[in-house]
Parts: C-alpha cells; structure tokens; sequence
C-alpha cells in the first residue's frame, strides 16, 4: 500500500473531484445509451449518437492541447464542468418543455463533448502539477482507481435513475454532480506548477502544434503507438460499447439493472488489476506489455464471440452465454490495464512538461476519432447481419494492431534477421 502515501493534500482533493466528474459523465453516458437505444431500436443510429464526438474532437483537440499548456489546468477544468452543468440545466428545461428528442441529444453530446476535449486535455497533463516527480508512476495507478470506483457504481447508478426518473430528471442530477466537482477543483492551488502561459504566450497557436509534431516524430515509442492505438480504439472499444451493448439490451432483452450489473461486474477489474499491476508496469517496458497485453485481448473477444453464437442459437442457456461473456470480458478489462498504466506513465515521465498537454490531445484525438469511426462501422454491420460477426470482426482487429505494433517496434537488426 506505499503507492497510496507521500501525497500532498491538492492530489487528494483532485482524486475526489476528478471521482465526481468521471461519476457524472459515466452515468451520462449510461442513461443516454440506455435512451437512445431504446428509442431508436437501430444499431447505426445507437452507434451514430456514440461516434458523432469525432466531430468536436478534429475540430478542437489540437487547440485544446495548446490551451492545456499556456493557461492554469486546475482552473480551465473547474470552468468547464460549471459551463457544462449550465448546459445540462437547459436541456433538462428543454426536456421537461418539449421532449428530449433525438436531435437534442444529438446536440447534447456534441456540447458536452466539445468541454470533454479541453477538460480532458488539461486532465492529462495535470499530475506532475499536483505530486513530486518521484510519486508519478505511483499518482497514474492511483488514479485509475478512481476511475475504477466510478465505472464500477456508474452503471448500477444509472439503472437506477434511468428506471425511477425522467430523462429530464436525470440530466438534472448529472448537473449537480458536474456542479459539486467544479468547485472542488476551483479550490484546489497546485503546488509543483511551473511553466505555462509565461513561457508559451510569445508563440503562435500554429507554433505550439508544430513543437508537438516534432516531438511526437523524435519519439519511436509515442509515434508508433499513435500509429497503432487508433487500430485498437477502432475495433476494442466499439466491441463492447456498441457489439456486446446490443447484444445483452437488443438480443438478450437485458433490463437496465441486469445490464448495469453487468457493467459494474466487469468494471470492478478497474478497482483491483490496477494496484497489482504497479509492480508489472515498473518492471517490463511498454513496448514489452502492449503486445501481450492486445494479444490476449484478441483471444478473449474471440470467446465473447463464441458464446453470443452458441446463445443466439439456443446451444447454450442465455444465463450461461452471458456469464462467460461477463468473464471473458474482465479479462480483456485486466489485460487492457496493464497497457494503459504503462503506457501512460511512459508519456507522463517522458514528455516535457511545458508540451504534455498538446502531446496528449493528439493522442487523445487519434484514438477518440479512431473509436468514433469504430462505432459507426460496428453499428451498421449490426444491422448487416448477425452481432456475434460484429465481435468476431472486433477480435481479428485487435489481433491485426498486435501483430503491427510488434513489427512497428523492431529495431532495424531485429528486422534484418
């Protein structure tokens, strides 16, 4: 338990807000999918409401990168989640008028999103603000397990408000939630903050994205992972968020609540794989974990696909068909951690403080366009033909990055041999 020691006060107070603020937008995230896939009934137009952020994210990220490096991060952050409780408010009033429509959410999740890229700009780059240097690769585990608490309570939550209140209601809530973490952030003064607008305000916006650019080709780690996690975005995470979603609500004719137990189940791997994988992550490189770690996420979707085959042919009971696929599910939820810490920890340490926020926009925008696109492709071959392909498809595509990260990482005697 040393990894949780040795943290100044603002860390602890940026862990509960930052609780706060992934509790209100995981829970959003929840009741929209829920909504609007009970409204429509379609895969495209369900995938269609997930994938339409690749929009904002083009459009913004690259300026979002540039405002996380000249402007104070904690107060951008605390801006963003009161104007996008602000927002809230007024479709919740718009809703209770006129109806949540389906072009409101539209317009809804477009807004949000296009806070979402500042504010996770900013979030990216944040702690070496708040810890010393020597308890970094200890903050980034930390903080995956809040991420854990809240992916794990988010659902069950949702479920709940989903089942007992409006949709009208449930923005509301959200916006007290987005409202309660602004201004605990906005009471929070960095105390390891340095560089920032004095030393970046000279240059252009167009400079700044070019000082980026360059860094991230110098970089052989972050230029191939960039050249490859979009690949595993694209087919890893419409998998679940639109495949396996359809699936359990569409074709198992899930309620919310055993859908959301479903989520908070698979979820709870955030809460434990992350303290184990300390140990993990400081002893084997990224280029070493993200391999393996893709390969046995491959296999396991694979299995999710063979189990929804055999329930949707009546092979197997449903019950059975979903708890294999709840369990192959933690695995690639396991697998995928260790990845994700590494990986992050390589480009918190290893990128200059005065451009993390710009290098990890693009990452950012990369891999959300990459999983947008994902979306929509799973969404309409749902409506092609069977689920149980989609995933397979989202198998073979994980598998595909693995095997091109593994070639992207050799070193030039390695390839000659």
């Amino acid at each position: 338990m040393s990894a949780w020691k040795g943290f100044p006060k603002e860390y602890w107070m940026y862990w509960v807000a930052s609780s706060l603020a992934g509790a209100g937008s995981n829970i959003l995230q929840y009741l929209l999918s829920l909504y609007v896939l009970e409204l429509t009934g379609s895969g495209t137009l369900f995938a269609s409401i997930l994938s339409i952020i690749v929009i904002p994210q083009i459009l913004l990220s690259p300026f979002a990168g540039v405002a996380a490096d000249r402007v104070p991060k904690i107060r951008m952050m605390s801006l963003i989640l009161f104007g996008e409780a602000a927002v809230l408010l007024c479709h919740m009033l718009l809703g209770l008028a006129i109806g949540l429509k389906l072009a409101l959410v539209y317009v809804l999740v477009v807004a949000l999103e296009a806070g979402e890229i500042f504010y996770n700009a900013s979030a990216a780059a944040i702690l070496p603000e708040l810890v010393p240097p020597e308890k970094i690769k200890d903050a980034v585990s930390v903080s995956r397990v809040d991420d854990g608490i809240v992916q794990v309570a988010g659902p069950m939550i949702a479920a709940a408000i989903y089942s007992t209140v409006p949709i009208s209601g449930a923005l509301g809530i959200v916006a007290l939630v987005n409202l309660a973490a602004g201004v605990l952030q906005f009471l929070i003064c960095p105390r390891y903050a340095r560089g920032g607008a004095g030393q970046t305000a000279r240059s252009t916006v167009l400079t700044d994205m070019k000082e980026a650019g360059r860094f991230i080709r110098g970089d052989r780690f972050i230029r191939s992972f960039i050249k490859v996690m979009p690949m595993v975005n694209t087919f890893f995470g419409a998998t679940f968020s639109v495949g396996v979603m359809y699936l359990l609500r569409e074709q198992y004719r899930l309620s919310p609540y055993a859908y959301g137990l479903y989520c908070s189940v698979t979820a709870s791997m955030s809460l434990i794989i992350p303290v184990l994988a300390v140990p993990l992550v400081k002893k084997y490189e990224p280029a070493r974990i993200f391999p393996a770690s893709t390969a046995v996420i491959a296999a396991a979707i694979a299995g999710i696909a063979l189990a929804a085959f055999l329930g949707m042919q009546g092979i197997i009971p449903v019950v059975l068909s979903v708890v294999v696929i709840t369990l192959l599910d933690c695995c690639t939820i396991a697998s995928a951690i260790p990845m994700q810490l590494s990986s992050s920890i390589m480009i918190q340490t290893g990128v200059d403080q005065r451009m993390l926020g710009r290098v990890r926009a693009v990452i950012r925008m990369v891999s959300l366009t990459a999983a947008s696109v994902g979306e929509l492709l799973f969404g309409a071959v749902i409506d092609l033909t069977n689920v149980w392909l989609t995933i397979l498809l989202g198998a073979a595509g994980v598998a595909a990055a693995s095997m091109m990260y593994r070639r992207s990482m050799k070193t030039p005697a390695e390839e000659e041999r």
